[in-house]
């Protein structure tokens, strides 16, 4: 956010064809091919190397990269955790619960979604709750 958005270049059409973003050193290689584009297109290529090393300098200090590179593998390591729930088979209502438990949070995980089955299914899961620990 302190650079404003991601590195990218305005290429501007000729006339009053408006602009468009380039976000890769291709891109602006396909948006100014021609010889008579090659000042433009260095300028754009020079400009886009410079942006990218300022966001590099400021991910690093930041840590988005690394912040994402966690979430992948924590979502990798869910993933994971969710298939040896499936292929193990449930041996108490408990067991049940945590099966529907986790259904629930992976598909609804703020528990926002209110058209069926969402709250029925949560009312099920409260009473499975209720039923496997009923002192609580």
């Amino acid at each position: 956010m302190e650079l404003g958005s991601f590195p990218r270049v305005q290429i501007v059409f000729s006339g009053d064809e408006g602009f468009i973003w380039a976000y890769t050193a291709e891109e602006i290689k396909r948006l100014l091919p021609s010889s008579e584009n090659e000042g433009e297109r260095r300028l754009a290529l020079a400009e886009l190397a410079k942006q990218r090393l300022d966001w590099n300098a400021v991910d690093i200090r930041v840590g988005y990269s690394k912040a994402k590179e966690t979430e992948a593998e924590n979502a990798d390591l869910e993933d994971k955790l969710f298939e040896a729930l499936w292929r193990t088979a449930p041996q108490s209502f408990v067991g049940i619960a945590a099966k529907l438990h986790c259904v629930l949070e992976t598909e609804d995980p703020g528990s926002d979604l209110q058209d069926a089955p969402w709250p029925q299914l949560r009312t099920i899961l409260a009473e499975l709750v209720r039923i496997a620990a009923p002192d609580n």
